[in-house]
């Protein structure tokens, strides 16, 4: 069912480009903060005042929020996801297959205009790209924006923006700089910090802080946000038809949670740093410290904790408004439905989940609004931009709670047995990946069908008269991706107005059970997790697989922790990537990835072949086949991290633009690059 466009839209898509363009000039980092731009009509006198002009111009910035699947011409369209180990990017087109996994990412990358060679994150704004409707846009921009919406926002009369509602934009205006500064940091580290709404000329020379500094100025930023007085727990449910994905005081206090977890996590927080500066690269302005924090600090991982405890705390003190969307029934359509409505939709009267999303470009067609797809699905998805590995597959146990089991299953010969690995699996793994499967829950059909014949010549990939939208370019590992796109069919892809989660309760949970297993709460840490996986009906971890030996095993737990995240929270807003950067998971990155061959099997035993001697599609009503399995290492596109020897910890964080290291404000560039 279609519902109406919100007003937060509406004015995203429209009354910020249209009008408030000319507010103020394109901000460039090293510029001033602009106060009122010369030579234009409209002026910031004019946007404060009126109540109508400063909510618009918030509105504006929220435009800004980052997605993954609307941000500009980063790495030409393909989502951040396929640097990590769960996805790759096929296409020949794609910045990945450019850029990163060659290796030719360089500090020029992220001056371009050609999105095969950018950067995954942008730095600066660049000319030409729209940058109030998920371009590639500056966190200073957005910066600006926001200053000026806390600073100015008193100059509004009083006559037409109450005193409460002032303080609740201010709140939102905090929240949003915050995760801007934040999205920058977890790419860079240490960042030039704008402490405030800079004049006409008045130099911005402030320098590049350390990684230190900059944590505690954007945690500094949502302590705003939390104590302004009119910033709301939750959005009212009669208001969320219309303002659904308004931030709260509930997506501060999340957002701080997760600030916390990266910064207590060894990326930042070690003995050493993770990579020394090339002593012939190292000018006046170089400090380690704008990538390390100096030392390890374990009371960071208390405070990661401690922030934790204070977003339930507020939960509950507001009848734990928000909750995780549970199955209303206990079977796989059951788990899937919930898990679905979970990650994919909007809050709305009867589900509050969502902490903080972003609300990906909208399109206008059939008289409603849906996906835009341009740089989300049909220019990158559809062609192999982002493929599920055989990783991805492994990572989701079975239904009743234990891992995957079957890792000696691939070979010709090594299925005798005859197990179909893919029945009884996690139903999450069903939701973000098309496998073979027989008998499909009602509702949770392919294309109209109720089986998904997914194997080499099955109908699922190969034969469009059978399945309209069937294309081998998204399938090119041999898996297709289900999350996000469900059956690629427009009629369930817009079904509903979507929200990205930058952050969902969920993802609190995990946050909080990752920081009790650093702080040696493995027992509290596993009640943690087993909330999360209980929502799709999986057993308790460590009762379902003994020997890990996770209420003991702390690095075993860590380990689980990840896993679940990856399970639970992966391609939404690029988390699985960033845990593997910020737990510096070399391992990870350097471990060659895999994708699957299913074979058919005849009656007796026998691979079929795919060359078009045999017929291998499968008829229903007939007996569900056999098979095996092979899992091919990655070779188009393979990462050059993969090579021996070639990985270097540069990776881990991007290369900062050599044109704002050339303007001679302080800025330094990152080791290694």
């Amino acid at each position: 069912m279609k519902r109406k466009i919100s007003n937060i839209i509406f004015v995203l898509g429209v009354c910020s480009t249209l009008f408030f363009s000319a507010c103020v000039e394109k901000f460039a980092v090293g510029d001033a903060f602009l106060e009122k731009a010369p030579g234009v009509d409209v002026n910031i006198d004019t946007v404060f005042s009126s109540a109508e002009y400063t909510r618009n111009f918030l509105w504006s910035a929220y435009g800004q929020l980052y997605c993954t699947y609307t941000s500009g011409n980063m790495m030409n369209g393909a989502p951040i996801d396929v640097l990590s180990d769960s996805y790759h990017c096929y296409v020949s087109w794609g910045g990945p297959i450019q850029s990163y996994y060659p290796g030719a990412l360089t500090e020029d990358a992220q001056d371009t205009e050609n999105g095969n060679f950018q950067g995954k994150f942008s730095y600066s704004t660049k000319s030409g790209l729209d940058s109030d409707a998920g371009g590639r846009v500056s966190i200073y921009e957005t910066v600006r924006k926001c200053w000026q919406i806390i600073n100015n926002i008193d100059r509004v009369p009083e006559n037409q923006m109450t005193k409460q509602e002032k303080s609740r934009l201010k709140g939102e205006a905090y929240t949003i700089m915050a995760s801007r500064y934040f999205d920058a940091f977890r790419n860079f580290g240490g960042l030039c910090l704008a402490r405030k709404d800079y004049g006409v000329g008045e130099p911005f020379t402030g320098g590049r802080a350390t990684a230190k500094e900059t944590f505690e100025f954007i945690d500094s930023l949502t302590v705003c946000a939390i104590n302004e007085e009119g910033f709301i727990w939750a959005v009212p449910d009669a208001d969320l038809g219309q303002w659904s994905g308004r931030l709260t005081r509930a997506s501060a206090r999340a957002l701080r949670a997760k600030l916390w977890l990266f910064a207590a996590s060894p990326l930042f927080n070690n003995k050493e740093p993770y990579m020394q500066y090339d002593p012939t690269k190292v000018t006046e302005d170089t400090n380690i410290e704008h990538v390390w924090f100096g030392k390890e600090d374990r009371d960071l991982w208390e405070g990661c904790v401690k922030r934790c405890e204070e977003f339930f705390k507020d939960n509950r003190d507001n009848d734990n408004y928000y909750y995780l969307v549970q199955p209303t029934s206990q079977d796989e359509a059951g788990y899937r439905a919930a898990y679905r409505r979970a990650y994919r939709y909007r809050n709305d009267e009867t589900h509050h989940e969502k902490l903080f999303d972003v609300h990906p470009t909208l399109t206008l067609s059939d008289g409603g609004w849906g996906w835009g797809w341009r740089g989300f699905a049909l220019d990158c998805y559809r062609q192999g931009g982002a493929v599920p590995t055989n990783e991805l597959q492994e990572c989701f146990g079975m239904q009743d709670g234990t891992n995957f089991p079957y890792a000696d299953i691939y070979g010709a010969g090594a299925n005798a047995a005859g197990i179909d690995m893919f029945a009884d699996r996690d139903p999450r793994l069903y939701e973000t990946v098309s496998v073979p499967r027989q008998n499909l829950p009602a509702g949770f059909d392919y294309a109209g069908k109720h089986y998904a014949d997914i194997w080499q010549g099955g109908a699922m990939f190969f034969d469009k008269d059978n399945f309209g939208d069937a294309n081998s370019d998204d399938a090119k590992s041999g898996y297709r991706k289900f999350k996000w796109m469900i059956d690629y069919s427009n009629s369930k892809m817009d079904d509903e107005y979507v929200g990205v989660s930058y952050i969902r309760l969920a993802e609190m949970y995990l946050i909080y059970a990752e920081a009790l297993a650093e702080t040696d709460q493995l027992v509290e840490a596993l009640n943690q997790l087993h909330v999360v996986r209980s929502r799709v009906g999986l057993g308790r971890i460590e009762e379902k697989n003994p020997g890990l030996n996770l209420a003991t095993n702390k690095d075993n737990l860590i380990d689980e922790i990840l896993r679940e995240r990856n399970c639970e929270l992966g391609a939404e807003c690029g988390d699985r990537l960033y845990d593997m950067v910020r737990r510096k998971r070399q391992d990870l990155f350097t471990k060659p990835l895999h994708e699957i061959r299913i074979y058919r099997l005849d009656e007796n035993g026998n691979r079929m072949s795919v060359d078009g001697s045999e017929d291998v599609r499968w008829e229903p009503g007939t007996p569900w086949p056999k098979f095996e399995y092979e899992k091919p290492q990655i070779t188009i596109g393979a990462r050059r991290w993969w090579d021996p020897g070639y990985w270097t910890n540069k990776w881990y964080l991007d290369p900062v633009s050599r044109i704002e290291v050339q303007k001679g404000y302080g800025l330094t560039q990152n080791p290694g690059w």
